[in-house]
């Protein structure tokens, strides 16, 4: 019996081991540094029509849905857009894969998946634009279903 006491003994601190291990907690500095990162320096030159999309409301029913968002480059310089991350997969970002020469337009699309999801939710695309590891923008798309 002394045996199996210390048996479950330490499992039990096995396992809260491993649950503290698990644990992290953030600063709330660090949680709004990931959740809104500071722009890039020279986020000013790519100009977006808008940048949130607000009061959608879809069905989960629906059939996905695409969301556009244009831009003109207002730098002097070229533009390419590195790579878009978005906040979730039912929202799937993709652009056109050229250089946009000072004065032109690009467009950035958003394609939206309401199936499985339900309430508000709102969803961000970060734009990345030549080398920065900052993002040029920070685009968002909020549903109700």
């Amino acid at each position: 019996m002394h045996a199996f006491r210390l048996i479950i003994l330490a499992v039990v601190l096995c396992a809260s081991q491993v649950a503290n291990a698990q644990l992290r907690i953030l600063p709330k500095e660090k949680v709004d540094s990931i959740a809104n990162p500071p722009l890039a320096p020279d986020a000013k030159t790519v100009d977006f029509d808008r940048i949130v999309v607000a009061d959608v409301t879809m069905s989960t029913d629906d059939a996905p849905r695409t969301f556009e968002y244009g831009f003109v480059n207002k730098g002097d310089e070229p533009v390419i857009i590195s790579r878009l991350v978005s906040t979730c997969s039912c929202a799937q970002a993709s652009y056109d894969k050229r250089v946009i020469a000072p004065g032109e337009r690009g467009v950035i699309r958003l394609r939206y998946n309401p199936e499985g999801r339900v309430g508000k939710n709102v969803r961000r695309v970060f734009v990345y634009t030549g080398t920065n590891t900052q993002p040029t923008a920070v685009l968002r798309l909020e549903v109700t279903h």
